[in-house]
C-alpha cells in the first residue's frame, strides 16, 4: 500500500468536537469555516449553546457544511448547573441539538467539586434519556468513575434507534486500548484529537490500532489541541485533515477510508438521516 502523501486532498470529511463559537474565533470564524470547506469537511459538530443553533447552521450551510449543534454544562462549570440549567433546558427545547455534551468528569483541573462534577453529570445522562439524544462525553483523570457511571446509564437507555446505533461518544479518548473497547461495547464510538499525533503519548497509537474503523471518530477540539505539525498553534477545523492522515498511517488504509468511514460513524451517531454516501 502506498504512503499517503501530506499534500492529499480529502472530501467527505468530519470534524467530531469542535468549539467553533469560542471567543477565539470571533474575528475570524467566516474564514476559519471557509478554510474547512477547503479542506473537504462536510460536517462539524459544535459544542456551545450560547449562541442560536439555527443561526449556526444557516453560516455552515452557506458553505455546505452540515453543522451539529451539541449542548451541555461542561464539568468545570458543574458548581454553577443550578444557575445554567434553566437556559441549557430552553435551548434543549428548541429541537435544535443533536446530542447532549460535553458532559463529564474532570479530576484534573477540579474546577469544580467532584461530588458536584458527578452529580451533573448524572443528571444531564438522565436529560439525554428524556430527550432521545446521544452523549458527547468528557473524561480527564477520572477514568473509573466515568466508565461506572455511563455502565450503568448505558443498561438503562432506550435503544429506540436499534442497537446498531451509538448512544454516545468519548471525546479526546486518551486512555488505553482495553478501556475503549469496554466503552464499545457499552455502545459508545471512540473520538481521536490530535492529542494522538503527540509523541508523548505514548498508548495513542495502540488505541487506534486497535479501535475498528465503524468505531472511530476522529476530532479537533478546536481551538485547543492542535495535532503535529501545528502543535501550539489555534485549533481549527480544517486541521482535522492531520489526524486523519495520522491515524490513516497508524492503521495503514487510505485516509479517504478513514474519512469516509468518521463521517458515517458521525452522521449515524447524530441521525442525520439525510447522509447518502456510499460508504
Amino acid at each position: 500500500m502506498k504512503n499517503n502523501s501530506e499534500n492529499e486532498v480529502l472530501a467527505n470529511v468530519t470534524d467530531a468536537h469542535s468549539h467553533l463559537w469560542s471567543p477565539e474565533f470571533s474575528s475570524d470564524r467566516a474564514q476559519v469555516l471557509q478554510r474547512a470547506s477547503d479542506a473537504g469537511l462536510v460536517c462539524i459538530v459544535d459544542i456551545s449553546y450560547d449562541v442560536d443553533p439555527e443561526l449556526r447552521k444557516k453560516e455552515a450551510r452557506d458553505l455546505e457544511i452540515d453543522l451539529v449543534c451539541v449542548a451541555g454544562v461542561h464539568p468545570h462549570d458543574a458548581k454553577d448547573f443550578y444557575e445554567l440549567e434553566k437556559t441549557l433546558l430552553s435551548q434543549l427545547s428548541l429541537g435544535s441539538y443533536s446530542a447532549i455534551g460535553e458532559i463529564g468528569l474532570d479530576y484534573y483541573r477540579n474546577l469544580s467539586p467532584q461530588d458536584q462534577q458527578i452529580t451533573v453529570f448524572q443528571n444531564q445522562l438522565e436529560l439525554a434519556i428524556e430527550h432521545d439524544l446521544p452523549v458527547v462525553i468528557h473524561s480527564r483523570n477520572a477514568d473509573r468513575d466515568t466508565y461506572q457511571i455511563l455502565e450503568e446509564w448505558a443498561h438503562r437507555v432506550p435503544r429506540n434507534h436499534g442497537f446498531d446505533r451509538e448512544i454516545g461518544m468519548i471525546h479526546c479518548f486518551s486512555s488505553d486500548p482495553a478501556l475503549a473497547q469496554k466503552y464499545i461495547e457499552l455502545g459508545f464510538l471512540i473520538s481521536i484529537s490530535g492529542i494522538a499525533t503527540f509523541e508523548n503519548v505514548k498508548e495513542a497509537p495502540e488505541v487506534v490500532r486497535h479501535i475498528e474503523t465503524n468505531k472511530l471518530l476522529v476530532e479537533t477540539d478546536a481551538p485547543y489541541l492542535a495535532p503535529v505539525p501545528h502543535r501550539g498553534k489555534r485549533n481549527e477545523p480544517a486541521l482535522v485533515v492531520d489526524t486523519i492522515k495520522f491515524v490513516s498511517a497508524l492503521k495503514k488504509v487510505p485516509s479517504q477510508k478513514i474519512a469516509d468511514s468518521s463521517t458515517q460513524n458521525a452522521y449515524r451517531l447524530f441521525r442525520l438521516n439525510d447522509f447518502n454516501g456510499d460508504l
